[in-house]
């Protein structure tokens, strides 16, 4: 009897211990398989991106007709009153969103897209339900693919809600696989991470300021008398303003042209970008080094993988390590001194802070 109960407490201990190396086994697979999927990820994109089957992108403007575009640049003062707009409000608007068309959609999308940071969380909501609906109607739309995650990505960083990881790799994998480097309407879409966009931001505060002022003065023409003197200087300023509008949004055109001619050099890299960036928001360093020398081994004349891997090492304090990765690297001289400018205006930045600078 007592050889049969040391056996069962033999058999107990190693059916436990057998368990334990279980558990143990599944935990280290299962990270090892989520480390290989992260550590990846940029350079499954930008794979993706050299892939020989490339989509067409539809214009976003081929979405908005001409006298959609006017009524949309009438109506900026209205975006930030809608943005402030309550959740019931807003609930209201989704489910308008079916009986709109699409350009409708489109046009009302751009305007929010262009006041997203000042949106609130469900004005963001609303923006990613109507850019559902135009992918739905119009599956090859680079525009509301771009819309849509820098949606989530913002509404990730200002209100701290993680996006559904599977949805926002659904959306960068679709997004690297459109063909945008023979088109220059194309490129000029695609730009997402605006490296130097402080110049499209002053222009767009004055516009904004500017339809403010619009508003205020129409409030005020309501109360003048016809063919009064106060009215012919107010129609007169009205068509000022309107002025000063198509040359503001000209120079935002301007701008926004030469940005994506920068940009524009490597098909789709602002996409292989999102991953590192959101890496380096989370404090994830050791990944992001990982990423990076994948990406460098693969592909080592190409910056990306030297500015996120010194990024990393700036942000881990190893300022030495950082600096002599760049001064080994097999980079042109020209595109060394381009990185080196580019680390320099983002050195002090917060990586925390990086989906402020995406640009729709």
């Amino acid at each position: 009897m007592a050889n049969i109960r040391q056996s069962v407490e033999t058999n107990k201990k190693l059916l436990i211990l057998i368990a334990v190396l279980l558990v143990f086994i599944l935990t280290f697979l299962f990270k090892f398989y989520n480390n290989q999927k992260r550590e990846n990820r940029a350079l499954r994109l930008k794979l993706l991106s050299m892939s020989e089957t490339k989509r067409t992108p539809k214009a976003w403007a081929q979405l908005m007709a001409v006298k959609a575009k006017v009524a949309a640049l009438t109506t900026t003062a209205q975006t930030v009153s809608e943005a402030s707009s309550t959740a019931a409000a807003s609930t209201q608007e989704t489910q308008n969103i079916d009986a709109q068309d699409t350009q409708e959609l489109a046009v009302r999308l751009n305007g929010q897209m262009k006041k997203v940071k000042n949106l609130d969380a469900a004005g963001i909501d609303n923006n990613i339900a109507i850019a559902n609906e135009i992918i739905f109607r119009e599956p090859d739309s680079y525009g509301a693919y771009k819309a849509k995650l820098i949606s989530l990505l913002t509404k990730e960083g200002k209100f701290h809600q993680p996006p559904d990881e599977v949805e926002v790799e659904s959306l960068l994998e679709s997004m690297a696989q459109f063909n945008i480097s023979n088109d220059n309407i194309a490129r000029r879409e695609a730009v997402l991470i605006a490296n130097t966009n402080s110049g499209i931001q002053n222009v767009e505060t004055e516009l904004e300021q500017l339809a403010k002022n619009r508003d205020s003065l129409e409030s005020e023409i309501s109360n003048f008398e016809p063919n009064s003197p106060q009215l012919v200087e107010a129609n007169n300023q009205l068509q000022e303003m309107d002025e000063q509008e198509a040359q503001l949004t000209a120079n935002i055109d301007s701008l926004e042209n030469q940005l994506a001619q920068n940009t524009a050099q490597i098909s789709n890299e602002d996409v292989v970008e999102i991953p590192f960036m959101r890496m380096l928001a989370q404090n994830d360093y050791e990944a992001v080094l990982d990423n990076a020398q994948a990406f460098i081994d693969q592909f080592p004349n190409s910056p990306t993988g030297y500015f996120y891997m010194v990024r990393a090492l700036d942000q881990m304090g190893q300022k030495d390590q950082s600096l002599n990765t760049i001064k080994n690297s097999r980079l042109p001289a020209d595109v060394q001194q381009s990185l080196l400018q580019r680390l320099d205006s983002q050195g002090a930045d917060d990586p925390k802070n990086y989906w402020q600078k995406l640009s729709f």
